[in-house]
């Protein structure tokens, strides 16, 4: 798309949509699409101009703001005291990419402190069940203080709709049946709770429809990303933002705003424009890190809710509150878990998830058939096929699944212009900011405390400072980010049973350090996996916890190593 000829400079365009979609013209490219929460409606904009729909709008949004200003010589005081309603007017304007968690927990908060909030959601319904999608969350001690902060009842909302994890157990089903065991690695003194995905968002939507000052736009795609100038000797704003997203039939918006958040996930738009705008210098390029679990394939299976089964012990129940863990029995080839996570008993459905190597020969099945006759050689004492309904098989062969990340952070949070308190400001929370597989479940917690990091820069900057408040944001969450990152490469990366050898290795380290801070907590650390479930600590703290006990125990072993050498040693001299 050739640059837009608008009244003044911009800054370079970054297309997120290919170029021919872009540019796509039609019939019906004359109208602007709206869709506000509950309700929708639409404004006419000409379609005979010779430009490509976002060039329109933008150039329409463009001319107007010159229109205002060449007003403002004619007309003297009155005309420049409307320009400059109209400027105090976006002041205040935030556009948020990405309706997930993080952005709608973003949307509540700004939208509580007087902001006028567009949330842009690439998805035509991003909040109903999606079989192939079906994550359930853990939500811990820090995503509950984000809950509580944005809305006192949302946490007894959260209760109602999610089972407690308090009791660590777990129930392990082989060929020779089930068995209840204890899980050493949840902290029994901290509460948290199972939810699933689509339930969460829509306990967050529930709010955002409630406020007036959110406008949730479904179904859209951002097109391009404009900065706009600052101030100059006859405009009275401060610049800022101007994005251009449409509908999958072709229909465009465009919002302009003081406050752009990046709240889209791994592969960010936003945070790819933030790097152009940044001069290409890889400070928004993400830093990525090795680790045992990242590569790992995944798959998620939809199972009725609430289910028995007949095994040589006699039938069992499933019981929807408890976790399970079903184990592989195939003898020739790896042997493949699904674990099955708990729901509230009114739940309808309840899932399980498979993660295995890329090389698996599930990958290789997209058929029903070919599936159910490598489920009973994986799992012979758990029948899929009498509990999984066969529309489900189908779609389960034929899911490609996903795949867990590279933990990785970037390595700079906010942009601004330097030197421009009150100037405008762009962000990235969630996945954009770091991202990393699911070993430690902090993929949406770390999300919520983004959005509160925030908050609390708002409150020591101000409103009216986006620029210094982004600035305070990113010093914060930077250093947070990259501990997490460093924690996820070690903390519990063995869990999937990818390596049965280090499996088995990890979990004796674990359980020493464990006993070791029993015996002494005041010289060495509890591991890493129960030190990040104490919400009270940051992730640099933990990090720096764990390290000290790492260092503990390496002291500990090499002492041990030396004094055993020098008894061997006197032993043989006398």
């Amino acid at each position: 798309m050739a640059a837009l000829a608008t009244p003044f400079a911009l800054r370079p365009v970054q297309l997120c949509r290919p170029a021919s979609r872009v540019g796509a013209t039609s019939e019906h490219t004359g109208a602007v699409f709206r869709r506000k929460v509950g309700r929708t409606r639409t404004s006419s904009v000409p379609s005979h101009i010779g430009l490509p729909v976002p060039g329109v709008v933008a150039a329409l949004f463009f001319a107007g703001h010159r229109r205002i200003r060449r007003g403002a010589r004619r007309s003297g005081p009155l005309q420049r005291a409307a320009s400059a309603s109209t400027g105090d007017a976006e002041q205040k304007k935030v556009v948020i990419v990405g309706g997930g968690p993080s952005g709608l927990a973003a949307a509540l908060m700004l939208a509580q402190r007087g902001w006028s909030v567009t949330v842009l959601e690439k998805s035509k319904d991003p909040y109903a069940f999606d079989p192939g999608r079906g994550f359930v969350y853990l939500i811990d001690g820090r995503g509950q203080k984000c809950l509580q902060a944005l809305d006192s009842n949302l946490m007894d909302e959260l209760k109602a709709n999610s089972v407690a994890f308090t009791e660590p157990m777990i129930g392990i089903l082989d060929p020779k049946g089930l068995k209840k065991m204890e899980m050493p690695m949840k902290d029994k003194a901290r509460e948290s709770y199972w939810v699933p995905r689509h339930v969460f968002t829509r306990l967050l939507l529930d709010r955002v429809r409630k406020q007036d000052n959110i406008e949730l736009l479904c179904d859209m795609s951002v097109s391009a990303f404009h900065e706009r100038p600052g101030r100059d000797r006859t405009s009275t704003s401060s610049g800022g933002f101007v994005v251009i997203a449409g509908t999958s039939d072709g229909q465009f918006v465009t919002k302009p705003c003081k406050l752009l958040l990046g709240a889209d996930g791994l592969k960010s738009q936003v945070r790819a424009q933030l790097e152009e705008w940044d001069g290409g210098c890889g400070r928004f390029v993400p830093k990525e890190f090795d680790s045992p679990s990242a590569g790992l394939r995944y798959k998620v299976l939809t199972l009725p809710n609430g289910f028995d089964i007949e095994t040589s012990s006699g039938p069992i129940r499933f019981d929807s509150s408890s976790l399970y863990s079903v184990r592989g029995a195939n003898a020739e080839g790896r042997q493949l878990r699904l674990g099955i996570l708990p729901v509230r008993p009114e739940r309808e459905l309840r899932t399980a998830n498979l993660i295995t190597w890329e090389d698996d020969p599930v990958w290789d099945i997209s058929d029903e058939k070919s599936f159910q006759e490598y489920a009973k050689q994986q799992w012979p004492h758990f029948p899929i096929d009498s509990i999984v309904s066969a529309e489900e098989l189908r779609r389960f062969a034929a899911d490609g699944g996903g795949r867990f990340p590279r933990p990785q952070f970037t390595p700079k949070a906010a942009y601004s212009e330097q030197g421009e308190a009150q100037g405008p400001a762009a962000l990235i929370v969630g996945d954009a900011l770091h991202a990393f597989p699911p070993d430690l479940g902090q993929g949406v917690n770390s999300a919520l405390e983004d959005v509160m990091a925030f908050r609390d820069a708002l409150d020591a900057e101000g409103d009216d400072r986006p620029s210094a408040a982004a600035s305070a944001y990113a010093a914060r969450r930077q250093p947070e980010s990259e501990a997490l990152v460093h924690l996820m490469t070690f903390a519990a990366p063995f869990q999937y049973n990818q390596s049965p050898l280090r499996a088995k290795l990890w979990t004796m380290n674990f359980l020493a350090r464990t006993l070791l801070h029993k015996a002494c907590p005041w010289v060495f650390e509890l591991p890493a996996f129960l030190l990040i479930q104490r919400s009270e600590l940051s992730y640099t703290e933990v990090l720096r916890k764990s390290r000290r006990g790492t260092l503990a125990v390496s002291l500990l072993g090499a002492s041990s190593a030396i004094a055993i050498a020098l008894a061997m040693a006197k032993r043989s001299i006398f």
